[in-house]
């Protein structure tokens, strides 16, 4: 496929700039230094460097030689820009070499000195010069789009170092690099400041919309689960985890709401319907009592037998009709009455269902276990069975041993999936009685309903071992993943902070005896409570 004709200025040095990263992109071609310059060649129509011609690499290792010999003062700095070269990392050697720059002070000399120490546009720095502006350019320009003067100080530093033509010169523009330092520091103070003002506002802004809403209400779900993320560090898995779970639940609580109030206009319909047919028998139940008044004044009045006949065969006419009209009134308020309750029983389930939607935000959406709102849930549901049955309630409060270690070796991602893993053995392991809950980070608490302590302990240690039979794989690697445990039995009466507390504090002992333990807390004193 032909790549669309784009007319450049070819002697704006950023518009051949932008030209050549995005052929670098059409083309899917590697973006290394001589790729680069091939690319930027052909654009201004400069034919290609030979293939002997010295690359920025051999450039940066003739470099590095000379500042060994010559300059051993800064031996830390070439020793970290001779890594950089290794590792092909050209945004850390454009880093290194600016310190370098920064710190090499030129020795005196006279202007027509400094005229004659001009660099020859073809000697080995050029490539680098070249590099360094466009890293000022596209590497840290583009991520100050929303501080111009950043972007305007960045982009003069950057026209400086290409344009250099003497060591003077490019001493000068190196030495800009330390004010865009600053003000790059400044602005990412601020933009954290920011970050958290806003937060702050978001959290108090749903904290008070929370205390508008009943207990009961559908709302308080998906208010917990912003407040629990806003709350949280800002990651965007999470956050769009998070997203992606809230839009559906309100997508299904929107479509179970409209048929709630599809069947509430039912009802209402129907028993209107059954008030006016009562209504209408109640009527005609008058107008058949008045006729047989006037027919009873009719016999009073009369001695003819034929006149008595003829009122007799009214009267039971007049019976008749009321009787067949009382059946349709019966049938009809049968039919109105059986509506109702269908409708009463849809409304019932629509009710169940948007409960249901409420419940899913219960959920930590990573792990998929209860989060704070389903663990305090289930904790005040079973404390207060616990407490009306008298019978034994216990939580273990674990920890992933070494976790962070985990977290730093293998990446975060890594980190995610053995959180996922370490609830999935959970539920496989665990009683349908149990539930299991995310407090936060790597640390998880296990209500166990009608447990004693020692079963309890047993249950924990069944979970560690499970965990080392069925491995955690990372790339097709076998992970081991282990925790410390806390066990503690919640005496009658006592809060959910001060059991989760106990049960802490034995998690810790297990940690600190050497990991991999489950310790059980002991007693809650009068105090606790």
């Amino acid at each position: 496929m032909a790549e669309p004709t784009v007319k450049i200025n070819v002697s704006n040095p950023t518009e051949v700039a932008r030209e050549t990263l995005r052929r670098l992109a059409m083309r899917r071609i590697a973006p290394t230094p001589d790729n680069y310059q091939t690319l930027y060649d052909e654009i201004v129509g400069v034919p290609s460097a030979p293939a002997n011609k010295a690359t920025a690499e051999t450039a940066l290792a003739g470099l590095v030689s000379d500042l060994q010999e010559h300059h051993p003062a800064l031996s830390a700095q070439v020793a970290s820009l001779n890594k950089a070269i290794g590792k092909n990392d050209w945004r850390q050697c454009s880093w290194q070499l600016s310190e370098i720059a920064v710190q090499l002070k030129p020795q005196p000399v006279r202007p027509q000195a400094i005229e004659k120490a001009a660099l020859p546009q073809d000697d080995g720095l050029a490539p680098l010069r070249d590099l360094l502006a466009k890293t000022l350019e596209f590497g840290v320009a583009s991520q100050l789009t929303h501080t111009p003067r950043l972007v305007e100080q960045t982009q003069q530093i950057a026209v400086a170092v290409r344009e250099a033509g003497s060591a003077a010169a490019l001493l000068k523009a190196a030495a800009g690099l330390k004010n865009l330092w600053v003000g790059i520091e400044l602005q990412a103070s601020d933009a954290h400041n920011q970050q958290e003002t806003l937060k702050r506002i978001l959290l108090l802004l749903v904290e008070n919309i929370g205390e508008l809403l009943d207990d009961d209400t559908w709302l308080r779900g998906q208010l917990d689960m912003v407040q629990e993320v806003v709350a949280g560090p800002s990651r965007i898995q999470s956050l769009q985890e998070a997203e992606k779970r809230l839009k559906e639940v309100i997508y299904k609580q929107g479509m179970v709401k409209h048929g709630l109030r599809e069947a509430t206009a039912t009802l209402k319909a129907t028993m209107t319907t059954f008030v006016s047919r009562l209504s209408d028998v109640l009527a005609a139940n008058d107008e058949y009592q008045g006729k047989i008044s006037t027919h009873v004044e009719r016999i009073k009045g009369t001695e003819d037998v034929v006149e008595l006949n003829r009122i007799l065969e009214s009267l039971l006419d007049e019976t008749r009709s009321a009787q067949a009209d009382n059946r349709r009134a019966h049938d009809q308020l049968v039919h109105e009455r059986d509506s109702a309750l269908q409708a009463e029983s849809r409304i019932q389930q629509l009710e169940d269902q948007l409960a249901q939607m409420s419940a899913l935000v219960r959920e930590d959406p990573l792990t998929h276990s209860l989060n704070r709102r389903g663990l305090d849930d289930e904790f005040a549901r079973e404390s207060s069975r616990a407490d009306r049955h008298k019978t034994p309630f216990c939580i273990a409060v674990l920890d992933i041993d070494n976790f962070k270690v985990l977290n730093d070796k293998r990446g975060h991602k890594t980190g995610d999936e053995a959180l996922i893993h370490l609830v999935k053995i959970a539920k496989e392991e665990l009683r349908l009685t149990d539930h299991i809950a995310r407090l936060g980070g790597e640390e998880f608490l296990i209500i166990m309903p009608n447990t004693p302590l020692d079963e309890a302990a047993k249950i924990i240690t069944r979970l560690q071992r499970s965990l080392t039979k069925k491995y955690f794989l990372d790339n097709n690697e076998k992970v081991l993943i282990t925790f410390s445990a806390g066990v503690a039995e919640r005496t009658v009466g006592e809060s959910q902070e001060a059991s989760i507390g106990r049960a802490d504090s034995a998690m810790y002992e297990a940690k600190h005896s050497g990991k991999n333990r489950v310790c059980v807390a002991p007693a809650a004193t009068a105090e606790a409570g």
